[in-house]
């Protein structure tokens, strides 16, 4: 442990302001004590007032602020900062810490799968089959209402911040997107390598050793709660550049930080994608699924079951399930590598195609619903004196359109990546053979980008 050392320029804690709002603990109880008190009366308010026309707060907050926004924006820039302030880990860290005995959780339960499987299809499965009904500001208090009683029982079974790590639906998501930030988490490997007490390690309530991360190029479960950095001023906070982890070896690569990409890539961006440019347009009436949909509410039109957006899911999740097993299976072949190897260190190069395609959606949104949603909310839920405001710009605004650059980044992001990825796995295997691994993996990306541009 050291109290003090010499700071690289790209590191955050080097400035006094950089220090101030991401580490210094009074500034960080302040803005997790804000959320805490917005969270929990958004969940009151939807109580008390249960339908949408008495009550715009609480599903602005949830559906229009804490989770698509404010979490698709932070995740990309800063990295876990969503995890780093939010309301359940902020009462969860106060709950372990004056709990008495408590059990390891059972190893079944750490399984990565769980967390991908809840925000599958807990939360976007049940979105896509059901919106009317978590419209509703009763529907949404009762649903996250589940999740805090459930994150709670946990904290009190068990040690550590087994919720965080393991069940709640962001985690999936913070492990496997983090690495899109230009934002690291780090050390100075000067002062680590005399360390005999790592202090950074000890402090931690997730069981992650800081030190080792830049070394393993991954910050595991690391929710950035600063602790360590607060513990040891040897922890760093540093601007890397987007991404810079994606195209290094990355010692500890896992099988479900790939999936993740691959499914939300499929569950949001190619269901997005088929529901804007073809399930709303002329071409719906030439849509399989489309006909399907509409034979369906024929047979059951009283059914709160959106067909239409089942449907579309299903043929994004088949479609790009279909495409990566062929990319791999024919890539692998033409490596002489396995094809599970390979869908493990090459797959991190879909990361872009997941996220940064749903970031030009995400800032579409803002301008068309989150934030008049967000800020009448708050006019409504505080009784403040002011009217009701008007959406930013209408859908049908042209320029609109401008955020579908962020489609182009994210393909020749993931084409970049994926070159670069084949190069590191296939050292000394023919250009002619990583070549062809490479038109074979381009295949996802490149259907997408057609997909965008009709």
């Amino acid at each position: 442990m050291v109290e003090t050392i010499e700071r690289d320029k790209n590191d955050l804690f080097a400035y006094k302001w950089g220090e101030r709002f991401f580490k210094d603990p009074k500034t960080l109880f302040v803005v997790r004590s804000v959320a805490l008190g917005v969270f929990v009366y958004a969940l009151v308010y939807g109580f008390i007032h249960p339908e949408a026309s008495e009550n715009h707060f609480t599903t602005a907050i949830f559906w229009s602020f804490f989770w698509p926004f404010f979490m698709f924006l932070s995740l990309p820039t800063l990295g876990a900062y969503f995890c780093s302030v939010c309301p359940l880990a902020f009462v969860g860290k106060k709950i372990i810490k004056r709990k008495g005995k408590a059990f390891k959780m059972p190893k079944a339960l750490k399984n990565p799968y769980i967390s991908l499987a809840v925000v599958l299809g807990v939360y976007w499965g049940l979105f896509y089959a059901f919106p009317t009904v978590f419209a509703k500001p009763i529907a949404v208090a009762f649903f996250y209402t589940f999740f805090t009683l459930l994150a709670f029982i946990f904290y009190f079974l068990f040690k550590d911040m087994s919720y965080c790590a393991h069940i709640c639906p962001i985690s999936a998501i913070r492990n496997a997107f983090s690495r899109i930030s230009f934002m690291w988490l780090g050390s100075y490997q000067s002062a680590c390598e005399s360390c005999t007490t790592f202090e950074c390690a000890k402090v931690c309530e997730f069981d992650q050793s800081p030190f080792n991360f830049d070394k393993n190029n991954s910050m595991g479960d690391c929710t950035l709660c600063m602790d360590c950095a607060n513990a040891c001023a040897a922890i760093s906070y540093k601007s890397k550049g987007f991404g810079f982890s994606l195209t290094q070896p990355i010692r500890r690569a896992r099988a479900v930080d790939v999936w993740t990409y691959l499914l939300l890539f499929a569950f949001m961006t190619l269901t997005m994608k088929l529901t804007t440019n073809f399930n709303h347009s002329d071409a719906s009436t030439y849509l399989p699924w489309m006909w399907i949909s509409n034979w369906l509410k024929g047979i059951f039109p009283h059914s709160p079951l959106n067909f239409e957006a089942v449907l579309t899911l299903f043929v994004s999740l088949v479609s790009t399930l279909y495409i990566v097993y062929i990319g791999f299976k024919k890539a692998g072949e033409s490596l002489g590598i396995d094809k599970k190897r390979l869908f493990t260190e090459v797959g991190y190069a879909y990361a872009p195609l997941a996220l940064v395609a749903s970031i030009g959606v995400a800032f579409v949104s803002f301008f068309t619903r989150y934030f008049h949603n967000v800020v009448n909310g708050f006019i409504e839920a505080f009784h403040l004196p002011f009217h009701f405001i008007e959406p930013l710009v209408s859908p049908d605004a042209g320029w609109l359109h401008l955020f579908g650059v962020f489609d182009l980044i994210a393909v020749a992001w993931t084409l970049l990546l994926l070159y670069q990825r084949i190069s590191l796995v296939a050292k000394g295997k023919a250009r002619s053979a990583q070549r062809a691994a490479f038109r074979w993996l381009s295949l996802l990306p490149l259907v997408y980008l057609i997909l965008s541009l009709l």
